[in-house]
């Protein structure tokens, strides 16, 4: 990689800064997504500025990220013994899998016009709930009484069905449905998120590599970038003790950016 960016640096050197700051972009969109998500809000308008089609925009980002996803994952549970597991995770992964291969061969058989605009509305309403409820989502420990009530499997699966239509802003749903509606801790929520991203992002990225929606050039290039993103955020986590309050800080904030951005800069 060091080795193409000199060549490129020499021969054309404008293009060389485009994609450097494209990488900086991407390690940023790595760290954001393994915190709280919606990093393909950013990522999939990028992609399509660089020509690529909306559906190939769409199938490119699963790429990078099953590979941020690995990465934040394997770093995450790495030192974690298997009983400081979040508990009933495959009761959250499984249904989140089934919506997920649902909602990736919809995305390859029509246009998510019509999502797009409900996940505007719901972006905005999970807006307020996240500004007015921050308790919530502040707590230090998982319920202990935690269950995962039929509410629950139905939201993971809604949640991997859009995941795997248009992906773009799926953690902040993944967060909000094992934080406010499981009683995750947000930690133990950001983790889970990440083997819920594992466990559907492969069966998602074959189907869009079987439909042909795969630029593999931009896949390899941006998944580099956000899994380095992916590993510091993951260890920025598990060092920091106020990692509940900043994940909170950059949901809001994010919640906010990606609001504005559909809304009024949607095109």
């Amino acid at each position: 990689m060091q080795k193409c960016f000199v060549i490129l640096a020499r021969t054309y050197p404008s293009i060389a800064l485009e994609y450097f700051l494209i990488f900086l972009v991407c390690i940023v969109i790595g760290f954001i997504n393994t915190l709280v998500g919606s990093g393909s809000l950013v990522m999939i308008p990028l992609l399509i500025t660089f020509g690529l089609p909306a559906h190939i925009a769409n199938g490119t980002n699963r790429v990078a990220v099953f590979f941020q996803s690995l990465t934040g994952a394997i770093t995450f549970f790495a030192k974690k013994k298997r009983a400081d597991y979040p508990p009933y995770a495959w009761r959250v992964i499984l249904p989140c899998l089934l919506g997920a291969i649902a909602g990736a061969w919809t995305a390859t058989q029509i246009s998510p016009k019509t999502l797009e605009f409900c996940i505007g509305i719901l972006l905005f309403l999970m807006l307020g709930v996240v500004a007015f409820k921050p308790e919530r989502w502040l707590k230090p420990e998982t319920n202990p009484h935690l269950k995962i009530s039929w509410l629950t499997v139905l939201a993971m699966l809604a949640t991997g069905f859009y995941g795997g239509f248009l992906q773009g802003g799926v953690g902040i749903f993944l967060l909000a449905s094992l934080v406010l509606g499981a009683g995750y801790s947000t930690k133990d929520a950001n983790a889970l998120k990440l083997l819920i991203l594992v466990a559907y992002s492969l069966p998602v990225l074959l189907i869009f590599v079987w439909s042909g929606q795969v630029n593999w050039f931009w896949g390899l290039f941006t998944a580099v970038g956000q899994s380095i993103g992916a590993y510091i955020g993951a260890r920025f986590t598990l060092k920091n003790s106020q990692a509940e309050v900043w994940t909170y800080r950059i949901l809001v904030m994010v919640l906010v950016v990606s609001v504005i951005q559909f809304w009024f800069f949607r095109n």
